[in-house]
């Protein structure tokens, strides 16, 4: 084709173009998604993270989930979740009150009192290797991530069942050597465990109405947060998020990328929290919850986002009576054993319309190493390594030695005036 012949025709289709503006990017766009699509298709059969590509399309919008490709992995069914009354009749979030922070305040016995933004509470076990981990994390010194003047706004406690051994008995020997552990320190919160120690036989459950309730020898906290132990928590950062939110909102905060499809929507567990209102809420519930209820096997992950569906209705969803008696029509959405109009696959809106739950994701923020080059990984860094002592203290050197929280001015009647 002669050069003059090319002209003609790039000529010609730029002409038509302009004739047809409207045409052209439709057919751009359709391009366009065509594209997204089968690059997703090619992402989501990722052997070891195609999920993870997966919950992120469809954290852009509810629909995605209906569109992007399924992974080699059972697609979640349109049933509702489990279905847990004691939590569904507990008072609503808004009936509590999150604490105020302060300036650090000590008791008669010199002991602080003082309110915390955060409640971090590593989950462990009783384990001689499990409490190596936790002779390293404290030997890390993590709240040094923080001026000697804001150390008292955090609080980091290890969590953790009993000792026993195979026949059931209580091993006495692994005991005493926790126990003076907890002398020495006092910051472990021990729990009262089915077969002494688990993960996904009640420990979540106890643990938050332990906390709840004032038993895990700590302070009041705007936030409560599950730390995995192999989890590497950038606290700086973490804090800079938390202290843009209302602890006020009900708020469920972590990442949904590694969500398993085949359950309805949760957070995953290499870092989970709440605010304290929902703790308030969740802590009522479990306290009224029969034992084999709360002991029964589920995964911890799962367990936590269907929870978060049993919630109570917000003011909204309870109609108020007319004045002749007669009870005023409520959304569909508000009761919560019925289908929603955004169906039981997709995520649920946020703020959920029926609880007021509001779901921070932090999405690519929180995420394993090993996705580079898809996930930052900047507030959390999670990975299987991290389970060994030299892998997780080398990965803490890279990532988080010398970091140093900068706290914004209006925190400043915060300081402790002597440090």
């Amino acid at each position: 084709m002669m050069r003059s012949d090319r002209r003609q025709l790039y000529m010609s289709a730029r002409l038509r173009l302009r004739r047809h503006p409207k045409q052209a990017l439709l057919v751009v766009v359709g391009l366009w998604l065509a594209i997204c699509l089968f690059t997703f298709d090619r992402l989501v059969h990722h052997k070891d993270f195609g999920r993870w590509f997966w919950n992120y399309a469809i954290s852009w919008h509810p629909a995605l989930a209906h569109i992007v490709p399924i992974g080699d992995w059972t697609p979640c069914c349109e049933n509702p979740p489990r279905w847990f009354p004691d939590i569904y009749e507990a008072p609503w979030m808004g009936t509590f009150q999150a604490p105020t922070l302060s300036a650090p305040v000590y008791n008669k016995e010199g002991l602080l009192i003082s309110p915390v933004i955060a409640k971090l509470n590593i989950f462990s076990t009783v384990t001689e290797e499990a409490r190596q981990k936790r002779h390293l994390i404290r030997s890390l010194t993590v709240l040094d991530q923080l001026p000697p003047a804001y150390r008292h706004l955090v609080e980091v406690k290890f969590v953790l069942g009993h000792a026993q051994n195979k026949d059931g008995t209580v091993n006495e020997q692994m005991e005493a050597i926790i126990d003076e552990e907890q002398k020495k320190h006092g910051d472990l919160i021990r729990l009262k465990l089915k077969n002494g120690e688990n993960l996904r036989e009640g420990k979540l459950l106890n643990w938050i109405r332990a906390v709840g309730a004032g038993e895990d020898g700590g302070r009041p906290g705007q936030y409560l947060f599950k730390v995995d132990d192999d989890s590497i928590l950038n606290l700086p950062k973490f804090l800079d998020v938390l202290v843009t939110l209302n602890p006020q909102d009900p708020i469920y905060l972590g990442t949904s990328l590694n969500r398993w499809p085949a359950f309805h929507a949760h957070m995953t567990g290499m870092v989970t929290g709440f605010s304290w209102p929902l703790v308030e809420t969740l802590t009522a519930g479990i306290t009224n919850m029969p034992r084999s209820e709360i002991e029964a096997w589920y995964d911890d992950d799962v367990l936590t986002g269907e929870v978060m569906y049993n919630l109570p209705s917000a003011p909204n969803c309870r109609a108020p009576a007319k004045p002749d008696g007669q009870q005023l029509t409520k959304p569909a959405y508000c009761d919560p054993r019925t289908p929603p109009p955004w169906g039981w696959v997709s995520n649920p809106p946020n703020k959920d319309p029926r609880t007021g739950l509001i779901r921070y994701d932090f999405l690519r923020r929180m995420a394993d190493p090993k996705l580079w080059f898809f996930c930052p990984g900047d507030i959390v860094s999670h990975s299987w390594h991290y389970k060994f002592l030299d892998d997780y203290k080398r990965a803490w050197t890279k990532r988080i030695k010398g970091k140093m929280w900068n706290p914004p001015r209006k925190m400043k009647a915060l300081a402790d005036p002597n440090a």
